[in-house]
Parts: C-alpha cells; sequence; structure tokens
C-alpha cells in the first residue's frame, strides 16, 4: 500500500496488479481497500454500495466505469486449530539440497523455493506429489500455496503436506492461513479434513492493467 492505504501491488514475490477493490470481512467487521489509481469519487462511489450482503453486480458495474473487469474472486479464509495432528512419514521439508524431489512435477517452484519457504512435499519415490507453500509472507503470517500433480489427488496427500507447512510457519514465529474460493471444491475439502476454522471472506475485483 501507499501512505494513503491504497493498494499498490498484491504482496507476492512478482508482484502483481492489486484489485481495484479488496473488501475483507470477519466477525470484527468490514474493511475495503481501492487501487492507488481509483478517482476519489469513485471510491465514495464504491464506499455507499459496499455494505452487506454486497451486491456484487451494483460494485462491478461501479468498477467498470474505471476500467474492465478482468476478474472477480470471492472465498473463505481459514485460520488453524492449536493442534493439526501428525503428518505422514513420506512428507518432507523441501530444502535447497532436496530440490530434485521437484523436477519431475513442479520444476517452476525450484527457482522460487527461498521465497516460498517453507515448502513441505509429499514425496514417492523420490518425487514430490503434492506441495503446500507459502504463497505470501508477512512479519505476522504466512498464507499457504498448495498444488497436488494429476494422478494423485484425492488420496489426502496435500492435507498431509499442509500439516507439515503450518508447523513450520508457527515454529517460525508466524501466523499460518488458509484461504480459497468458493468454487474450489477440491480445496475446501483440505480445509475441511484438516479441521480449519473459518474466521473470514475475501472479495475482489480486478481490473485490466
Amino acid at each position: 500500500m501507499d501512505d494513503r492505504n491504497r493498494l499498490l501491488s498484491i504482496n507476492e514475490p512478482d508482484g502483481g496488479r492489486a484489485p481495484a477493490l479488496f473488501i475483507g470481512i470477519t466477525s470484527a467487521g468490514q474493511c475495503s481497500y481501492y487501487h492507488a489509481q481509483l478517482p476519489f469519487t469513485l471510491i465514495e462511489e464504491l464506499g455507499c454500495v459496499s455494505g452487506l450482503p454486497l451486491d456484487i453486480s451494483k460494485l462491478i458495474r461501479r468498477v467498470e466505469t474505471f476500467k474492465p473487469v478482468k476478474g472477480v474472486w470471492m472465498g473463505p479464509a481459514y485460520a488453524f486449530p492449536e493442534k493439526c495432528g501428525e503428518w505422514h512419514p513420506n512428507v518432507q521439508l523441501i530444502e535447497s539440497y532436496r530440490t530434485f524431489l521437484l523436477a519431475e512435477h513442479f520444476p517452476d517452484l525450484i527457482e522460487r523455493l527461498h521465497e516460498k519457504m517453507p515448502v513441505a512435499a509429499y514425496v514417492i519415490e523420490d518425487s514430490a506429489v503434492a506441495v503446500c507453500c507459502s504463497a505470501r509472507v508477512s512479519k505476522q503470517g504466512a498464507e499457504a500455496s498448495l498444488y497436488t500433480a494429476p494422478g494423485f489427488r484425492g488420496k489426502g496427500y496435500a492435507v498431509d503436506a499442509v500439516k507439515c507447512w503450518q508447523h513450520h510457519v508457527k515454529k517460525n514465529g508466524r501466523i499460518p492461513i488458509y484461504s480459497t474460493s468458493w468454487d474450489n471444491v477440491a480445496s475446501q475439502t483440505v480445509a475441511r479434513k484438516l479441521g480449519l476454522i473459518q474466521f473470514g471472506v475475501d472479495f475482489s475485483i480486478t481490473t485490466t492493467s
């Protein structure tokens, strides 16, 4: 964010365009953030129509007066219980000397390993088939990013990888967070199996550049 708390970019190593509008909703209330390029008059308009329940179509129409809408995201955000249980012995932390385990299914992760740590993987025959790493990291927390290779999905490997990841995030003094979209049934199944606790909802509208 800039010094006005306006959005500049996404908190990921490669940045990326920040949404035109982000709304976070928790039991403590609702907070809204706006892209730095949005005109003040549009921000005022969006503020007037962003109350609950959200009128998504109206919000989209207002944002489109600024730039064409590229995408809309909405989904639950979860916290982890105090204890998630033990993970399978096949799960390993991937460090620099173990990147060969990623070569078959997750080669793109090798060059970005350091910025994604901790990286936990379910390994079968010297190949990682499910990986949980950090999508975003701040001083206080880290958000999970989860991938399972085709052909290995639905077997519980991802759940074990997440258990290991969240343990090491906590060990490093951060709060682990897991979020997904409402239409990602597989990801929400993982959240249910882990016994995660929903604490909020994320909503955002992203425009073209």
